[in-house]
């Protein structure tokens, strides 16, 4: 059931960029928000709900980080402090965390590093991140993922900061100096095909996050739907997050 919850702060987080995060006083979710679930987002005068990661959760609140890409999250960016907004979650199946003693890789690709954040920040064992940007204007979070991880490492499509490149290039690299257990990604499709991919070929879990638009973001409208194993699923009530090597990457083409 959706409720109206109090704007805590509203802030740009990447410089030249319209990527903000948005810290929410919504103790219910807080405490019943795990890595990989999502909330549901009422905007302004809009039919559909916009669906946002969770990033992180203090006490009492939930911390959402979304980019400016329509009149939905563009009404978003203008909330202040103090401002209500309605807000629906948590809603999914987040990732499945591994015993503390083997080795996580988190891969993200753009706003998809968030929902990662939360799982690194929450698993206690050793990890390493991997995460791609456009340009150094679109970096963030990197100091965030550097606390709670031994290792992180950053790619930008341009060469701007960090290694130039794509993520699924440096992830060779990692794999073949480093004994990974499991692999959680999140990000563009072909990024996360190729992760899965490159994960099944090394005999690696991989975790996926997949993201889809969507309608009612609780399963009965149906718009979501990927394949899994060859059966419909649905991404909002199913997912988000799946198994790469069950994901039908060819699903939607």
């Amino acid at each position: 059931m959706a409720e109206f919850y109090e704007v805590i702060s509203n802030k740009k987080i990447a410089l030249g960029q319209k990527l903000y995060a948005m810290t929410i006083n919504a103790p219910k979710i807080a405490q019943e928000s795990k890595p990989g679930q999502f909330v549901h987002i009422k905007c302004e005068s809009l039919t559909l709900r916009r669906p946002i990661s969770i990033a992180t959760t203090k006490p009492w609140q939930i911390v959402i980080c979304y980019d400016v890409r329509g009149e939905g999250t563009a009404w978003m960016a203008a909330l202040q402090s103090g401002d209500k907004i309605d807000v629906l979650g948590p809603l999914g199946n987040g990732f499945d965390l591994p015993d503390p003693s083997k080795k996580l890789l988190f891969v993200g690709g753009g706003i998809g590093i968030y929902p990662l954040y939360f799982a690194a920040e929450v698993f206690s064992g050793q990890s390493v991140a991997l995460l791609g940007f456009k340009s150094k204007a679109h970096v963030s979070f990197e100091s965030e993922f550097a606390g709670h991880t031994g290792e992180t490492y950053i790619t930008t499509d341009d060469g701007s900061y960090g290694k130039k490149g794509f993520v699924t290039d440096m992830l060779k690299e990692i794999l073949d100096r480093k004994k990974i257990d499991m692999i959680m990604a999140c990000g563009p499709k072909l990024m996360m095909k190729a992760v899965s991919l490159e994960a099944a070929k090394r005999n690696i879990c991989c975790q996926v996050s997949l993201e889809e638009r969507m309608g009612c973001g609780v399963g009965a409208c149906l718009a979501c739907v990927c394949k899994i194993n060859g059966k419909n699923k649905r991404i909002c009530a199913d997912g988000p997050v799946f198994w790469g090597d069950e994901v039908d990457w060819e699903w939607g083409t």
